[in-house]
């Protein structure tokens, strides 16, 4: 598989949801995260603020969200973990990625063929 370490995806998809429903979510959005990853590329994972979230003991919304749009607005493209359409958040990344022309995906096949001379 070539290596497109050069390469920044940012992985948006649901989260918020009841307690389960978040876990499950925050499953899916890593499961996606590591299969983008295995492809070659760097990755980003919002999914990971959970973590941060646990550690400071703080759970705003709106200050790990605004700070994810900085590193989305760096990335090369965007891909969208199956289940996104729900999600409010996902939606307005979606918007500032076509704002400032960073490509989205939902097919992983797809993205690996868009940057697929990329070496």
């Amino acid at each position: 598989m070539p290596h497109k370490k050069h390469i920044l995806i940012y992985i948006a998809g649901k989260l918020n949801d009841d307690a389960c429903g978040y876990i499950s979510n925050l499953h899916n959005m890593i499961y996606w995260d590591d299969k983008i990853r295995k492809l070659g590329f760097c990755t980003f994972c919002p999914g990971y603020d959970f973590l941060g979230g646990l550690l400071a003991g703080d759970w705003d919304y709106n200050e790990y969200f605004d700070n994810n749009q900085v590193i989305l607005e760096r990335c090369d493209a965007m891909f969208l973990v199956p289940g996104w359409e729900t999600s409010e958040g996902t939606k307005r990344e979606i918007v500032r990625a076509e704002e400032n022309e960073i490509p989205v995906f939902d097919c992983a096949e797809d993205l690996f063929k868009y940057f697929e001379n990329e070496e």
